[in-house]
């Protein structure tokens, strides 16, 4: 695993819980559009509460996983916010947080932190030269 790629597990997580989320609001909105039937034969079964009770359990599926995806995610951003705080550095720091963290582009990092879109680059590539020795240094590659 490189540098980057390590620094890149935070964003995958969030994107893993965003998507869980996004799937449970999908299956509320699907419960919600379940309508008894009020017309027709009476005696039968009551296929309205088999539909949303399926979908009760469906979302409680759906909250399990993203539990795990937000606990996967708390996990994933200590450990890359630890590794990121060993970086003597601040200004290379900075530029790995705003990058791998917050998601900001270099452009934005740039007029942020008053560099020129070039300096941020190079400034990222020594980052990234000091997280692969704090990664090393920890055996985690």
């Amino acid at each position: 695993m490189t540098p980057k790629e390590y620094l890149l597990q935070y964003g995958a997580a969030v994107k893993r819980a965003e998507a869980a989320l996004c799937h449970i609001q999908t299956l509320h909105d699907m419960a919600t559009r379940i309508t008894p039937n009020y017309g027709g034969e009476g005696g039968g079964t009551n296929q309205t509460g088999d539909k949303l009770g399926a979908a009760v359990a469906h979302i409680v599926d759906a909250e399990n996983v993203l539990n795990d995806e937000l606990e996967m995610l708390v996990a994933t951003q200590r450990e890359v916010i630890g590794t990121i705080n060993k970086v003597k550095d601040s200004t290379l720091g900075t530029i790995l947080y705003e990058r791998y963290i917050n998601g900001k582009t270099f452009e934005r990092i740039a007029v942020g932190m008053n560099y020129s879109w070039r300096q941020t680059i190079r400034l990222h590539g020594a980052a990234l030269s000091e997280v692969k020795f704090i990664l090393a240094e920890e055996g985690k590659i």
